[in-house]
């Protein structure tokens, strides 16, 4: 699975609350679309919203149902439950199926160790676990009457992750930067498609400027690639490019798969 990473300053532009809650959810779809692994957040010294937009991606991560027991109310998210639904696998509806994997939070702790889990039904299912209270868990469901769960692992795509990391960290063979001033997807195509993480630049500037004002330097092993040549605006928007280079991308390893 490919990651991608976006700097602290991906709203230096909006000023407009619902516009910067918008805008995370457009990254957001297009990390779920295509399968995002994580979404990286990255420092850049021209602005920090690195708390807002890691707790919307969060938010619009995480099941309806176990939203009310993860995040508190709060100013900066009052415009996230507004947002459209990602749809990915995680989020269920409450009619239940055994063996399905839901995401639950641990609502209690018993005397004996046992864990009450809430995964979206009016009931709380028994799992045996050390999970503390609050925790966020996925589990397979064992039985209905009565409801029992056990802790367990996807086996395909299930959401995103979003970290916090230095762009130094980034900045190594497996990864891509994508820019305006790279070459072209034509020429780079297979470096774009074995590249696992893609590292994005801010609305005002591109990685190279912003890991200059790092002191970092670029290793020659690392390309940088234009995923939108000959774009017809005077800009493309972090939001733009992401979806159009995930798109691309997507295609590239398709006809990897399947010449």
């Amino acid at each position: 699975m490919v990651s991608i990473a976006i700097p602290s300053s991906s709203l230096l532009n909006e000023t407009d609350e619902k516009l910067k809650a918008y805008k995370v959810w457009q990254i957001a779809r297009s990390a779920a679309i295509f399968r995002v692994k994580t979404i990286y957040i990255y420092e850049d010294p021209a602005g920090d919203e690195t708390e807002y937009i890691r707790e919307i991606l969060e938010y619009l991560e995480t099941p309806q149902y176990l939203r009310r027991h993860l995040f508190p109310l709060k100013k900066s998210l009052r415009f996230a439950g507004a947002l459209p639904p990602l749809a990915i696998p995680s989020h269920l509806p409450k009619h239940l199926k055994i063996g399905e994997l839901r995401d639950g939070v641990v609502r209690r702790v018993g005397p004996d160790g046992a864990s009450w889990v809430d995964i979206g039904l009016d009931a709380l299912a028994l799992l045996k676990s050390e999970k503390r209270r609050g925790a966020r868990v996925t589990v397979r469901v064992c039985s209905k009457k009565p409801l029992v769960v056990e802790e367990a692992e996807p086996e395909s795509y299930w959401g995103y992750r979003v970290e916090e990391v230095k762009l130094k960290d980034l900045l190594r063979k497996e990864a891509v930067i994508l820019s305006r001033s790279g070459r072209r997807i034509s020429v780079a195509r297979e470096k774009l498609c074995e590249g696992t993480v893609l590292i994005f630049g801010s609305p005002d500037e591109g990685v190279q400027k912003i890991a200059e004002k790092q002191g970092l330097k670029i290793p020659t092993e690392v390309p940088v690639i234009n995923t939108i040549p000959g774009q017809g605006t005077a800009t493309v928007r972090l939001e733009e490019a992401i979806i159009a280079t995930l798109a691309i991308r997507n295609v590239c390893k398709e006809f990897n798969a399947n010449p």
